[in-house]
C-alpha cells in the first residue's frame, strides 16, 4: 500500500525524536552535567579522529589502513612461492582475482603487451626467447583455430607427439 503522507511538522518531530534516540544511545548520561571541561574536549577530539578516520577509510579503502577489504587479495599479496607449483598457483591466483575482471574491455590486448614486456624485462635472453616461444606457438593455434572456424572444419584429433606412445617390444 502506499505510504501516507505526513505533515511537515510531524516529519520533523519524528527526525527530532530519531536524533534524540541517537543521541541517548551514544551517550547515556548528560555529559555537560558530569565531565569537566577537559573530559569533554577529550571526548570531542576522539570522536573527531575517529570521524577523520572512517571518512579516510572511505575514500581510500581499506589499503590506507594497512590491509585490503578483499580476502583474496590478501592472500594474493602475502603469496610466497618458493617451488614452480607455487608460482604456477600464484599466477592462477592472478588470473582469478585481477585480470579476468578485465579481460573483455576494449583496452585489455595492450595492457597484456605492455604487461608481458615489463614480465619478462628482469629474464635472461634465453628465458625471454622461450617465453616468446610459447606465446608465438599460442598465436598460432589461435590462428589455426580462426581459420578453421571460417572454413567450417571440425577440429581433428590432436597429432601424438615424440614420446608419448608406448612401446609394446623392446
Amino acid at each position: 500500500p502506499p505510504k501516507k503522507k505526513g505533515t511537515l511538522k510531524a516529519k520533523l518531530a519524528e527526525k527530532e525524536a530519531i536524533k534524540a534516540q541517537k543521541k541517548d544511545e551514544d551517550d547515556p548520561y548528560d555529559s555537560d552535567a558530569v565531565l569537566d571541561p577537559r573530559e569533554k574536549a577529550r571526548r570531542t577530539k576522539e570522536k573527531e579522529l575517529n570521524a577523520d578516520l572512517n571518512n579516510a577509510a572511505d575514500l581510500f579503502g581499506s589499503a590506507a589502513l594497512g590491509g585490503t577489504s578483499s580476502k583474496e587479495l590478501d592472500s594474493l599479496l602475502s603469496f610466497q612461492p618458493r617451488t614452480k607449483e607455487d608460482f604456477v598457483k600464484l599466477s592462477s591466483m592472478i588470473i582469478e582475482f585481477v585480470i579476468q575482471r578485465h579481460q573483455n574491455k576494449p583496452l585489455y590486448p595492450t595492457f597484456v603487451e605492455h604487461h608481458v614486456r615489463e614480465l619478462a624485462n628482469p629474464l635472461k635472453d634465453v628465458e625471454v626467447r622461450k617465453a616468446a616461444s610459447g606465446l608465438t606457438t599460442l598465436a598460432n593455434e589461435k590462428q589455426k583455430e580462426a581459420k578453421d572456424k571460417a572454413s567450417g572444419k571440425k577440429k581433428k584429433a590432436a597429432k601424438p607427439t615424440l614420446g608419448s606412445a608406448k612401446i609394446s617390444n623392446k
